[in-house]
């Protein structure tokens, strides 16, 4: 037996033991929980084996997500108008994890860095005591259309 069938029988082992204790009315775990296990197993998933890194990015994803509809749910929902860039900011997150982990590529960093951008600016925007930040991107923008048009203009004169 391979160390991955040892490790994928504890892990069907601890939530057979979770789900039957549950049923039993032991404990009671709250849905969203059950997404954060999930995604718990996805990470310890390719923490033991290096090679999945396919389980980074749906192992953050489930664990942000988790968190946040427990959160949301301990304040009865309340909060999500707030606290909805975080669904950006997970997918974000886990193309960024890919890169840091898995050397090989670059082409995770790209999308992680756009999704991780709007969710941030996403929750930068409800911030009401620096209501000027979009000044930033504005001036960003200015700035890279005059390098840009600076640079065409000199490839043009040579």
């Amino acid at each position: 037996m391979n160390s991955r069938m040892k490790w994928l029988g504890y892990i069907f082992l601890v939530l057979g033991i979770i789900f039957f204790l549950e049923n039993l009315n032991v404990f009671l775990l709250n849905w969203s929980l059950y997404i954060i296990l999930a995604g718990i197993a996805l990470f310890l998933g390719f923490f033991l084996n290096r090679e999945l890194s396919v389980f980074l990015l749906p192992a953050t994803i489930l664990v942000i997500y988790g968190a946040l509809f427990f959160y949301c749910q301990v304040t009865e929902w309340q909060k999500l108008e707030t606290l909805w860039p975080a669904l950006l900011i997970a997918p974000g997150l886990g193309f960024v994890l890919l890169y840091i982990l898995k050397k090989d590529t670059n082409k995770y960093l790209f999308p992680g860095g756009i999704l991780l951008l709007f969710g941030l600016l996403f929750f930068l925007r409800k911030i009401q005591y620096i209501k000027y930040w979009p000044l930033i991107i504005i001036i960003t923008g200015i700035v890279l259309l005059v390098r840009y048009y600076t640079q065409k203009s000199k490839k043009a004169e040579s």
